[in-house]
């Protein structure tokens, strides 16, 4: 029983060690196994104990004398490993995803910065999330020009107002008398500040207003406040031009950037988008099911329509939604610039989206899908069922297939080349959405595409979105994997361990 005890306890221990750097905390899972591990060694540790007793003869030291030579060796080995790994800077990174190792998009911001960047960390001697902080921000040194220091918060007051800096394990990164202050410093949230300090331009974008486009200026869930913040953080300077007055797309615009009108736009302002393609402007559309916005014409012309129908994909389906298929999550992606390195891994989420048909206008034009639906969706006409609270859908005689939802197009015009990619949604990138699985890549790949800055496509390492959206986000996802996903190998190791003992013991 003892013996049980002792190895059941170790098991747990190992698994609550293993939830805790795979996830970067302690949920449910890994405090009940630390809790569990710990009682069933305290619970082994008294019963060696009332044997032990008593035990003193010639035999008994000699067993105790080896158990305690192998622990010793153990610990000196470990102890020797330890300190060798940290003279050699030798370095295991066993976390999903390699949190501690650069991503690509952090050593192209390393790149590309101007000059030295000083980095200080300013922390609470008894705050846990120090070293964890301190080993990302030594990872990302060895990369590139960041000199990293460390700060006692109440020691340094003066430089604590001067950089804002308003609770300890925060990260101030310096570049000249230009500063950055990252309260909560993940890689995804150090990139975002390397990037603005780079002070890269990637060009002008107008957006729409004034026929109900989706608000660049408004924070709240509906809003576009974040998708806004990402481009300025990516170098882009966004201006807006209302659309019921735009007599030309502005000379100075790279992109033209369309988020879903309410109404349709004017014939005033249609031919302005006309007349701007033409001359090799560049066009991202994000359209919803229903309505006539006006850019159906445009499309077409391209060679993009797209039918008065909602995809449903009861395949890719949230399985916590209401409507079953209005909501799809995308794992199809076709070999395209914009979907660079998305897959059936890192996937992008739609709510309520409709389908493209391509067409080439002329032979020569590039007309590609992006990002297509499972091969079980299929287009539903009513579209009352956008406004369905709960409920299934029923395929009936409905031909099934991928559907398109996201579409790109080449067109080369004499001596211009226009850039054009339709989204059949918008929701997919407001503010409740935008970080999302893997949506804030797909609207900024599309972006530097559109606007021909591809040196920029990229995914970017992630924050740990707060609070927690629907879909389960990538971080809470992991959460949700190894707090039952290591439940079951846990039990069936611990119960092949009793059964192996037990065996031996017979």
């Amino acid at each position: 029983m003892m013996q049980q005890l002792a190895l059941l306890g170790v098991i747990a221990l190992f698994f609550a060690v293993g939830s805790y750097y795979a996830t970067d905390g302690f949920g449910w899972f890994g405090i009940g196994n630390f809790a569990l591990g710990s009682l069933s060694l305290l619970m082994a540790t008294a019963s060696a104990l009332t044997r032990f007793h008593g035990s003193g003869g010639a035999a008994s030291r000699r067993v105790i004398l080896r158990g305690a030579t192998i622990v010793a060796i153990a610990l000196s080995v470990a102890f020797g490993a330890e300190r060798l790994a940290a003279r050699t800077k030798i370095q295991f990174d066993w976390t999903f995803e390699h949190a501690f190792e650069p991503s690509d998009a952090t050593l192209k911001a390393l790149r590309e910065l101007p000059g030295k960047v000083q980095v200080t960390l300013f922390y609470d001697p008894s705050d846990p999330r120090v070293r964890r902080t301190r080993l990302l921000l030594e990872r990302i040194g060895q990369e590139g020009p960041l000199v990293v220091t460390s700060k006692v918060l109440n020691d340094h007051a003066e430089e604590v107002d001067r950089f804002e800096v308003g609770s300890s394990n925060t990260v101030v990164l310096q570049l000249d008398d230009r500063f950055e202050t990252v309260e909560r410093p993940t890689e995804g949230t150090l990139y975002e500040a390397l990037y603005r300090l780079r002070s890269a331009e990637g060009g002008v974008i107008t957006v729409l207003r004034g026929e109900g486009e989706g608000d660049f200026s408004r924070t709240d869930d509906i809003g576009f406040a974040g998708l806004a913040a990402a481009l300025a953080t990516e170098g882009y300077e966004v201006g807006s031009v209302i659309s019921a007055t735009m007599r030309d797309v502005p000379e100075t615009s790279d992109l033209l950037l369309v988020v879903a009108p309410q109404r349709r736009l004017r014939d005033q302002a249609i031919s302005a988008i006309d007349r701007f393609l033409d001359r090799g402007g560049a066009l991202v559309a994000l359209l919803e099911p229903g309505g006539d916005s006006g850019l159906d014409a445009v499309l077409e012309r391209f060679g993009i329509a797209s039918p008065d129908a909602v995809v449903i994909d009861p395949m890719r389906a949230r399985a916590w939604a209401d409507v079953s298929g209005l909501n799809p999550v995308a794992a199809s992606y076709w070999d395209h610039p914009v979907a660079r390195g998305l897959n059936g891994n890192r996937m992008t989420y739609f709510r309520g989206a409709r389908s493209f048909r391509l067409r080439k206008p002329h032979v020569d034009d590039e007309l590609s899908k992006v990002v297509e639906s499972s091969s079980f969706a299929w287009l539903e006409a009513d579209l009352g069922v956008l406004d369905r609270s709960s409920g299934r859908f029923e395929r009936g005689e409905r031909a099934a297939g991928y559907q398109p939802i996201v579409v790109a197009g080449r067109y080369s015009r004499g001596e211009h080349e226009t850039r054009i990619v339709a989204f059949g949604d918008s929701d997919f990138a407001s503010n409740e959405n935008l970080r999302t699985l893997y949506n804030l890549d797909l609207i900024l790949n599309a972006i530097h595409w559109a606007a021909e800055n591809e040196s920029d496509i990229t995914l970017r390492p992630k924050n740990r979105p707060t609070p927690v959206q629907f879909p389960i986000p990538l971080t809470d996802t992991l959460q949700t994997l190894y707090g039952v996903g290591l439940l079951v190998p846990e039990l069936l190791l611990i119960a092949g361990a009793i059964v192996w003992m037990r065996r031996r013991n017979a």
